[in-house]
C-alpha cells in the first residue's frame, strides 16, 4: 500500500506539471491515472464488492447506510461549488441543472433523495433517517466539503467532473451491494413499484448526462494556465472516494467480527471488594 501511495504521488507530480495540447487532453490523461490508482471506485475492483459473498446481512446493510450519508451530503457539496462558481456563469448553470434534477425536477417534483429514502425503508426495511454515519464516512465527507469549498474555480472544476464521472461505476457498485442484501434476507423479488431500483437505474443514466454536462460547461474556461489546478482537483476526489471505499471495507469486516465475538453478558471485576477489603 505505501509502495503504490509513492507510486500515485510521482504521477501526480508529473501529471500537474505536465504541458498539454489542451483540455481534452489533459481530461484524458487524469482519468488514466485514476484508472490506474484508484481502482476502488470501479465495480470490477471495488474492495466492498469483492468482500461482499462472505459479508452477513448486518455487515451489508451498514454499508448501505455508510453510503446514504455521503448521499445525503452530496447535494450540499453541489450547492457549494455553485456559490463559488458564479463567475464561471456556463459551469454555474450547468451545477444548477443538475441540482434541480436532483431536488426532481424529472421525478414529478419528488426528490431522488426521498425515493433514496423511502425505498431504502419500504424495499429493503432500513431506516437511514437520522443515521449517525462512522468517523470514517465523516471524516471523508469532511474532506469532501473541504475540496468542494476551494476558492479556485479550476480546482473545483475538476473535482466537479471527478464527482459525476465516478458516480457512473458508482451505481453499478451500489446497485451490486443492494441486490446482495436482498438475497441475504430472502427479500422478495423486484417489482415495478420499487423505488429502489428505480432511484439506482435512474441514476445510471443520469449521471452519464451530468459528466457530459460537466465536461461541456468547464472545457471553455480551461486553458494552459489552469489545467494543473483542474487535473488536482479531479484527483483530490477520485483519491477521496477511493480510500473512503477501501476503509468502509476494513470497517464492514470488524462490524462483522464484533458483532460475532461480542458476549451477552459481563461479569464485572470487583472493584470494591480488591480496593476496600
Amino acid at each position: 500500500m505505501e509502495k503504490q501511495s509513492l507510486i500515485l504521488l510521482a504521477e501526480i507530480a508529473k501529471i500537474t506539471t505536465s504541458p498539454f495540447n489542451g483540455f481534452d487532453d489533459g481530461l484524458y490523461a487524469v482519468k488514466n491515472l485514476a484508472k490506474s490508482n484508484c481502482k476502488a471506485l470501479y465495480p470490477e475492483t471495488n474492495p466492498v464488492v469483492e468482500l461482499l459473498d462472505g459479508f452477513d446481512s448486518l455487515q451489508t446493510e451498514f454499508v448501505i447506510k455508510e453510503y446514504s450519508a455521503f448521499s445525503y451530503a452530496a447535494i450540499h457539496m453541489l450547492l457549494d461549488a455553485a456559490l463559488r462558481n458564479h463567475d464561471w456563469k456556463l459551469l454555474q448553470n450547468e451545477i444548477i441543472r443538475n441540482i434541480n434534477e436532483e431536488k426532481g425536477e424529472e421525478t414529478k417534483d419528488i426528490p431522488h433523495l426521498e425515493m433514496m429514502r423511502q425505498g431504502y425503508k419500504n424495499d429493503l426495511g432500513i431506516e437511514t433517517d437520522n443515521y449517525n454515519a462512522s468517523g470514517i464516512t465523516m471524516s471523508f465527507l469532511d474532506k469532501m466539503k473541504r475540496i468542494f469549498k476551494e476558492v479556485d474555480n479550476a480546482f473545483v472544476a475538476g473535482a466537479l467532473m471527478a464527482f459525476e464521472g465516478s458516480a457512473i461505476p458508482e451505481f453499478v457498485i451500489l446497485d451490486k451491494i443492494v441486490t446482495a442484501y436482498r438475497h441475504k434476507k430472502n427479500l422478495p423479488a423486484i417489482s415495478k413499484r420499487d423505488l429502489t431500483q428505480l432511484y439506482i437505474d435512474g441514476h445510471k443514466d443520469f449521471e452519464i448526462g451530468h459528466e457530459q454536462g460537466l465536461i461541456d460547461a468547464v472545457k471553455p474556461f480551461i486553458n494552459s494556465k489552469n489545467t494543473g489546478n483542474m487535473i488536482k482537483g479531479y484527483v483530490s476526489v477520485c483519491i477521496a472516494l477511493s480510500t473512503w471505499w477501501e476503509q468502509l471495507a476494513v470497517e464492514a469486516v470488524y462490524v462483522g467480527v464484533a458483532t460475532k465475538t461480542q458476549l451477552n453478558t459481563r461479569e464485572d471485576f470487583d472493584v470494591t471488594g480488591a480496593f476496600l477489603n
